[in-house]
């Protein structure tokens, strides 16, 4: 039952940053949405891998290792500009990918969703929650880190490539349900 009340806190937290603004966003923050979406596709690995068969579960690990790809790629071209060995081809693909990304995760998450019962974790609102948001808040957080490559010291450069490395996602074998 603990699990289910981390789960009520974290889309609680989701669900209050997807409601900010989008405009002007600082790096921190941008770190953090990346990090939302993580938590999120790791909330639904483990509602699959507690509630699905064999099968969903199997299917799971696709649909998850589609979107992490992604998701990891577009961490990749932002370090690789942070470290200064050049801009990501365009900021168009890269939204392209982020886009991409969270539209695989948002599918995942909602393949979960008839594995859940009321008696499960109370409701199936649960993931209904998770694929209810879109993708403009995340290309919000890519513009602004895209727009520190070239602005901010070197320090600080370090310090986002060191956060953006945080967020890369986990292995599906390694989230226990």
């Amino acid at each position: 039952m603990r699990w289910a009340r981390w789960l009520l806190v974290m889309l609680a937290v989701c669900a209050a940053a997807g409601s900010r603004a989008a405009a002007e966003i600082n790096w921190p923050e941008a770190v953090g949405r990346l990090a939302q979406e993580r938590s999120q596709a790791e909330i639904c690995v483990v509602l699959l891998k507690r509630y699905g068969d064999a099968e969903a579960v199997a299917r799971g690990a696709l649909a998850y290792g589609d979107a992490k790809a992604e998701y990891d790629g577009v961490i990749a071209k932002l370090d690789a500009a942070l470290d200064g060995n050049g801009r990501p081809e365009s900021l168009p693909d890269l939204e392209a990918q982020l886009r991409r990304g969270f539209d695989k995760r948002a599918a995942f998450c909602k393949s979960v969703q008839p594995y859940l019962s009321p008696s499960s974790i109370g409701t199936k609102g649960v993931v209904e929650e998770l694929v209810s948001g879109t993708a403009a808040p995340l290309v919000d957080a890519v513009r602004s880190i895209w727009g520190r490559t070239r602005v901010d010291n070197a320090l600080q450069r370090q310090t986002i490539r060191t956060q953006l490395k945080a967020m890369t996602w986990p292995s599906y074998a390694s989230v226990s349900p």
